[in-house]
Order: C-alpha cells, then sequence, then structure tokens
C-alpha cells in the first residue's frame, strides 16, 4: 500500500504572513526576491536604433558570460560511415570538443548536391526533449518516443534541398544510460555539471558553435547562409547559438516564446515534483528575460516563430524590436492554429510576470499553447527558409503534398491511443 500523499504548492507558501514582510521560510523569500529583480540588459531600456548594436553587444558578452562556457580550440570530426536513403545521403560522424568526450551527429546531404559539388545553404537541427538525432533524421528510433514525427526536422529539410545536421541534448537518447529514463540521467548529468561550475546551456552552446565552424568550411556548405532550427528544449541551444554568433542568418523556433521568469512568479498552484532544471541559467535574472530580450537582440536578422507566446513583455518585445530597425518583413510570428485569430487571444493585456495563482495549465492557456499540436512545423520552416536562402517559393508540388499529407498524419497521432501507435507495447502494471 502506498502511503505517499501527493503534495501541492499553492499561492499561500509564497506570501508572507509577517507584518514585517519578512518570510520565515525560505521558499516565499528566494520566489520574492526573485520577483522584484529589475533586469539590467531588458529591450525595455533600449528607446532607439542606435541604441540597438550597443546593447546587443552587452547582451551577447554577458550571455557567454552567464553561460560559463569552457573554451576549447575547433576539435577534431570524424566521419564514420555514409548511407545511400531516397534522395540524399546520411553521414554519421562524431567529434571531441574535449579530453573524454565524443559527441555524434548526422549529417544529410541531397544526392544531386553531392553529384554537382554545389554549395547550398544549411541548417542545424536540436531537438525536443527525450528525441535523438535520429528522429530528427527520419530514422527509426529505438528509444521510446510517442511520435517521432513530431521532431522530423533534418529529414524535411533535406528533402527541401538544404544541407541538415541532426545533434542531441546532452544526457538524452543516444547520450543517455542504457535501461535508465532519460529524465532521471538529465537530473543527475545537471548536478554533475553545476558542480564542475557550468551549465547546461552552456555546455550544449559551446558544441552548436562548433558545428558551426565545421559547416563553414565544408566544401558543399554555402558558409553564408547558415541557419539553426528548434523544438522545445532544443529551442535553447539555437536560440543562444544565434545570439552568439552573426553566422548564423536564420532561426526557425518551433516552440512558444516564453519568459520563464514570469512562468516561475505566475504559476503558483503546481503538484511538488522535481524541476527539470535543463533551461536555467544561474544569474541570468539580474540581467535579462531569457527568450523574449535574447530573442529581441537577434533583430534584424530573419525569424521565424513558429508558436507564438504571450503578448505583453514577450512577443511584443520582439515585435518591437524588429520595428524599431525598420525590419519587421525579417520576423515571421505564427501561432498555434487553435490561436490564429488575434479574437482568441484574449490575454493580451495581461502581465504574467505581475500574476500570480496561475496552474501550469492556466499558463499555457495564457501564452496561447495547444499542447496537442507542439511540433516542427514543416508547412512553416520549409517555405519560409526555401524562400529566404535559395530565393524562391517552394515549387516541389511532390514536397508540398507530402508536407500537406504530414499535417493530418500529425493530427492522426496526436489524437490516437498508445495501444494503435504500439501495438506491441506491453500494458503498463
Amino acid at each position: 500500500m502506498n502511503f505517499m500523499k501527493k503534495s501541492f504548492f499553492t499561492a499561500e507558501n509564497f506570501k508572507s504572513a509577517r507584518p514585517d514582510g519578512r518570510f520565515d521560510r525560505s521558499l516565499g523569500f528566494i520566489y520574492e526576491s526573485l520577483r522584484r529583480k529589475e533586469p539590467k540588459l531588458s529591450f525595455d531600456r533600449v528607446s532607439s536604433a542606435a541604441e540597438f548594436p550597443a546593447w546587443r553587444e552587452r547582451v551577447r558578452e554577458k550571455l557567454r558570460e552567464l553561460l560559463r562556457m569552457v573554451p576549447h580550440p575547433q576539435p577534431e570530426f570524424v566521419l564514420l560511415k555514409e548511407e545511400k536513403r531516397d534522395g540524399y545521403r546520411l553521414f554519421h560522424y562524431e567529434f571531441y570538443p574535449e579530453d573524454l568526450l565524443a559527441v555524434p551527429f548526422l549529417m544529410l546531404i541531397p544526392e544531386d548536391v553531392i553529384a554537382g559539388g554545389r554549395k547550398v545553404p544549411a541548417v542545424i537541427c536540436n531537438p525536443g526533449s527525450g528525441a535523438g538525432m535520429k528522429s530528427l533524421a527520419g530514422e527509426p528510433d529505438t528509444r521510446p518516443n510517442r511520435y517521432p514525427g513530431r521532431n522530423r526536422q533534418a529529414w524535411w529539410y533535406v528533402k527541401a534541398g538544404f544541407i541538415a545536421v541532426a545533434i542531441e541534448n546532452p544526457a538524452t537518447a543516444e547520450n543517455s544510460e542504457p535501461g535508465i529514463p532519460y529524465g532521471l540521467t538529465q537530473l543527475r548529468f545537471l548536478s554533475l555539471l553545476m558542480k564542475a561550475g557550468r551549465t547546461c546551456q552552456g555546455f550544449i552552446t559551446e558544441q552548436r558553435l562548433m558545428v558551426l565552424e565545421f559547416l563553414k568550411k565544408h566544401p558543399l556548405v554555402d558558409p553564408g547562409k547558415l541557419a539553426c532550427s528548434g523544438l522545445s528544449l532544443g529551442c535553447g541551444g539555437i536560440l543562444y547559438t544565434t545570439v552568439l554568433s552573426d553566422d548564423v542568418r536564420a532561426m526557425i523556433y518551433n516552440d512558444f516564446v516564453c519568459d520563464g521568469d514570469a512562468r516561475l512568479f505566475s504559476v503558483t498552484e503546481f503538484p511538488a515534483d522535481p524541476v527539470m532544471a535543463a533551461g536555467f541559467i544561474p544569474g541570468a535574472s539580474d540581467w535579462f528575460a531569457i527568450q523574449p530580450d535574447l530573442t529581441a537582440s537577434i533583430a534584424p536578422r530573419p525569424m521565424l516563430l513558429a508558436e507564438g507566446g504571450a503578448w505583453k513583455g514577450n512577443i511584443e518585445k520582439i515585435v518591437r524590436s524588429y520595428e524599431m530597425l525598420d525590419a519587421r518583413e525579417n520576423l515571421s510570428l505564427n501561432y498555434y492554429k487553435k490561436y490564429a485569430d488575434p479574437a482568441s487571444r484574449k490575454y493580451d493585456s495581461v502581465d504574467l510576470r505581475k500574476t500570480t495563482g496561475l496552474t501550469g495549465e492556466d499558463y499555457l492557456d495564457y501564452s496561447y499553447v495547444d499542447v496537442s499540436q507542439h511540433s516542427f512545423h514543416p508547412e512553416l520552416a520549409i517555405p519560409w527558409l526555401t524562400k529566404l536562402f535559395f530565393g524562391k517559393e517552394c515549387g516541389d508540388p511532390a514536397l508540398s503534398a507530402e508536407i500537406e499529407a504530414s499535417l493530418s498524419e500529425k493530427e492522426h497521432f496526436f489524437n490516437a491511443d498508445d495501444e494503435e501507435i504500439f501495438p506491441d507495447k506491453e500494458p503498463q502494471k
């Protein structure tokens, strides 16, 4: 018999009952201390286009410092094998960012690019939480993945004529431990990284920057047309890589833009479960709101936001940065189908940094998130990047039809139960 009772935090856990306003419990103290911070490098402090370049440089310098990236020389990249696929080749690589470490990745190159020896644009793809490079590349994924199609970024890009790199998050998929849930491996890895004085996002970003250098020197890659594409957890690494390197000419962001501090402050009704802190960057709250301010700093470079986000102090800030630089046309802002009609977005006036009492589900509603549709969006990314880098519309009828068919397939799998998706899976006891 299980005598453990499920525990929940409520707004009362974050309030002081003392007349002097002090907290005699630790949680409320740190919560209120964070809430009262005013980020020193917020985009709200930028008043003109003339101030923007200097602000952006200060943001870059501070981000690099906070990520605590370890400086290493550009490592060796080793080709392990190559395989033929339908219309492209799959190259298996690994590289050695530091002593004792080998990092695998896949590179997908169209056959006609190899045959013609011409240089084409390339995209670095980061997966969502729990997913790996195999599902990015459309390869059979032996690890648990309810619907790998939602993560199939590199596969779509190579079919559209791009070179694509598929690389994993640390302690996940190929980088995880056999027989142990990846979440537990990630938590242990995060704790040891912290003990070593490092951050998870810094660990990811320093490796993405190395891959970027590798691509710039690849004989089939156009170094002037490099993009980063991420899904969910993978959006962190591509955001920081794009902020830190002007070599990234475009970013595709398949997640809602989330002010992590606003989420922390507003969601005060939640179960007392372990926190997955892969996205935490110690000290960042003193300087900027991670996603909205950093994303704003990427302007005027082209950016596709696939899944919207809360408006006030968030999406509004990013739009304002592009407008300030007369580059609004470089920002493709999209919402989930459920919230495509502006009339359905009824929380635009709500400042989530000043809101309390929300559940996690409430927060997603206020951020205009349709969880069931959280996915890579080829119907947005492929036409947009094709026009940007190839200078033309996506004119392949077969590819367009395949993208359209994938939307129906995705809808089916999002609504199907596990027994239909995994007919041979043993039921949980």
